[in-house]
């Protein structure tokens, strides 16, 4: 294989390597669709971001104590 730029590589269930478009065209075939892909895709960014923000939230914070006399 030469040096693509392109990431994406998959091994399809017949054993060919796929990269560059053809990977492209092959993911998202198998999950329905560019549209169902794209959608699964931003749910997920969706429920990551969310969680993220919740983990950070529950977090302890710091304070600065003062003794008070």
């Amino acid at each position: 294989m030469t040096d693509n730029k392109c990431s994406l590589k998959v091994v399809t269930p017949n054993g060919k390597r796929l990269h560059g478009t053809a990977a492209i065209l092959h993911m998202t075939s198998i999950n329905g669709g560019f549209d169902a892909w794209l959608q699964n895709f931003a749910v997920d960014v969706a429920k990551t971001a969310v969680n993220n923000l919740i983990e950070e939230q529950q977090k302890p914070k710091k304070q600065n104590l003062r003794l008070l006399k």
